[in-house]
């Protein structure tokens, strides 16, 4: 009886107070907004970005580059480009890792850069003020123009026309192709409105050597791209016309987020160093030029348009496939060992394109005679009798690679005697970087004198370093091909 009363009396003073309660309530959500910040997800992103000077603390740098003909590419194993060229030079000065990450897509990259987890982007890169938000330049590397290349079997040439050589009408009711978000389409858009055309333009995920490809197949008639990537492929150009848009030349870098200022200025002031002392220049020359390199009377062309890491993958792929490990990871070992020097001799004694020691030579039944197949079949077998022996002691391939690697190069004792060491004063094995560090131990007399280690005394240093440098290489190629 007394609730009902009490809900009674509640409904009386609200009716006889509506106002003052209304205008209370709408005072009581003013003072809310004002006290808990506006925070709207879908337009203010999170940043959670390191500047310079704790990238440098943390050790290593996140890079985005472009698998394409000038900037990253690799030519009979070895890694190469103007961007990789110069991200190591970042590297050296600052002793930092560079991790460098292949993303083809324009959009996705410039959003990881802006406000995700990369720190450069070096993918040859417009310079324009406001072009994305939170986006922030390099000084210009080089400059370069914007060329149309159409599908074009009757008149085929490989050589970049004047636009007044173009005939207009061959774009009505036609498709240009270009890479998403690219400056390109404002361009294009222009042109359309200029001409009074009518052609549609067509925003593809893909980078612009894959969609020159595309027009040359007859697949898409046009397309519009860098000048300087256009001259690199010369030598493949077939089926195609090209001429310069009646546009100036324009920047092109390196991108950052505006949330690392001190990165920017600390890598420009490398560039500017570069460039005042002929080193830009000097890689300019070197990359802006066609992608075949003339060896004898024999044209080889480099991964990104042969889709080859080396003379030898079909060797490789063959063995890889027998004995059940990436091809590439072996790649990169003999990389690393001879880079492909059939006749490599190193001060130890190890021969070949696999640098191996004549006592192992002799187990396995090859000299520096042997064919390359048959050197580089041994090279597989000596991994998967490692393989044998390791799996059981780590848990994913990357660290069995690893350990495999190790074992490769200093002998599969010590790795066993690091495992051992590991079990004892850690109680079980977690990842190849525990097992690396008790193989730095081995130098130490507390360690290599226990009684489970069988093999003595170790200087595992270069054995670490030499893992680090074959699965970079290794992580690179799988990246590429």
């Amino acid at each position: 009886m007394k609730i009902n009363n009490y809900f009674l009396n509640l409904l009386h003073f609200i009716k006889t107070n509506k106002n003052k309660l209304l205008l209370f309530l709408f005072f009581f959500y003013v003072l809310i907004l004002t006290i808990i910040p506006y925070n709207d997800s879908n337009n203010i992103k999170k940043n959670n970005k390191l500047d310079f000077p704790e990238l440098v603390d943390r050790g290593y740098l996140n890079a985005i580059v472009e698998h394409n003909s000038m900037s990253f590419f690799v030519h009979n194993g070895r890694l190469m480009g103007l961007q990789y060229d110069l991200l190591n030079y970042i590297s050296k000065r600052w002793n930092l890792k560079i991790n460098q990450i292949v993303v083809n897509d324009l959009s996705e990259a410039l959003s990881l850069v802006a406000f995700d987890t990369i720190d450069i982007l070096t993918s040859e890169i417009t310079i324009l003020p406001n072009r994305y938000p939170c986006l922030e330049f390099s000084i210009p590397l080089y400059k370069t123009k914007m060329v149309l290349v159409l599908y074009d079997s009757a008149n085929p040439s490989s050589k970049i026309k004047n636009f007044s050589e173009l005939n207009i009408e061959s774009l009505q009711n036609k498709s240009i192709a270009v890479p998403s978000r690219s400056i390109f389409i404002n361009y294009l858009n222009k042109l359309k409105d200029s001409l009074k055309i009518n052609f549609s333009i067509m925003e593809l995920s893909e980078e612009p050597e894959s969609i020159l490809d595309s027009v040359m197949n007859k697949k898409i008639y046009a397309t519009v791209m860098d000048e300087k990537i256009l001259i690199v492929n010369t030598p493949l150009l077939h089926n195609t016309s090209s001429y310069y848009l009646p546009y100036p030349s324009f920047d092109i870098g390196w991108a950052f987020s505006c949330h690392q200022p001190i990165l920017r200025d600390s890598i420009n002031q490398l560039l500017l160093y570069l460039k005042k002392n002929g080193i830009l220049n000097f890689l300019l020359n070197k990359y802006q030029k066609p992608i075949y390199i003339n060896q004898g009377n024999q044209l080889t062309a480099h991964s990104k348009r042969t889709k080859k890491l080396t003379p030898y993958d079909k060797i490789l792929k063959k063995y890889g496939k027998e004995y059940g490990i990436d091809w590439r990871l072996v790649a990169a070992l003999i990389y690393n060992e001879s880079k492909f020097n059939v006749n490599a001799i190193s001060s130890k004694g190890a021969f070949g394109i696999i640098q191996i020691m004549p006592e192992t030579a002799d187990i396995y039944g090859i000299t520096a005679q042997s064919s390359i197949d048959e050197q580089i079949k041994v090279s597989f077998k000596i991994l998967d009798n490692y393989k044998i022996t390791l799996k059981q002691f780590f848990k994913n391939e990357k660290d069995l690679y690893k350990a495999m690697i190790a074992s490769y190069n200093l002998g599969l004792g010590h790795i066993l005697d690091a495992i051992n060491l590991a079990i004892k004063y850690d109680g079980e094995i977690y990842n190849w970087e525990q097992v690396s560090k008790w193989l730095l131990n081995k130098a130490q007399k507390k360690y290599y004198s226990d009684p489970i280690v069988r093999n003595g005394y170790c200087n595992g240093r270069l054995t670490v370093y030499f893992v680090n440098i074959v699965f970079d290489t290794y992580e690179n190629y799988v990246q590429l091909i």
